[in-house]
């Protein structure tokens, strides 16, 4: 719904002035351009360049290995990560972003890169919470 003006008095509103509001349904068109524009942003393709709006999404994933492997990335690699960044789990993940970004292993297998595909690994792994706060987020 939008919020539409309804009354006012004068251009330039005091503390004492009211202000009111209807709900107005948004019509098809709008529906749809808002459903397409978000559709647009889940299925654009990622690159190194997001790195940091990705990690950022998900820095409370809780398994990193996990994730990784549903992205299609190979244990040895994360094991790799792990190894290098002595289990320091943000540096950790920002690695393992960084190698699905730049489609390492088996990414391509999966798909390039994208929220959506990112979104449906969380929700793979049981991140629900953290798939709906990114798909609103996004």
């Amino acid at each position: 719904a939008r919020c539409v003006l309804k009354k006012c008095e004068t251009m330039v509103l005091k503390y004492n002035h009211s202000i009111w509001f209807q709900e107005v349904p948004l019509s098809t068109e709008d529906t749809l351009s808002i459903e397409q524009c978000h559709d647009s942003i889940l299925t654009k393709s990622l690159g190194t360049g997001d790195l940091h709006d990705v990690c950022k999404a998900v820095s409370d994933c809780v398994d990193w290995i996990r994730l990784g492997l549903e992205l299609g990335l190979k244990y040895s690699r994360l094991e790799k990560i792990d190894i290098e960044r002595r289990g320091k789990n943000s540096y950790c993940m920002r690695d393992m972003i960084a190698a699905w970004l730049r489609r390492k292993d088996k990414v391509m297998k999966e798909g390039t890169p994208t929220w959506k595909q990112l979104i449906q690994a969380l929700k793979n792994i049981g991140e629900i919470s953290l798939c709906e706060e990114i798909f609103l987020n996004i």
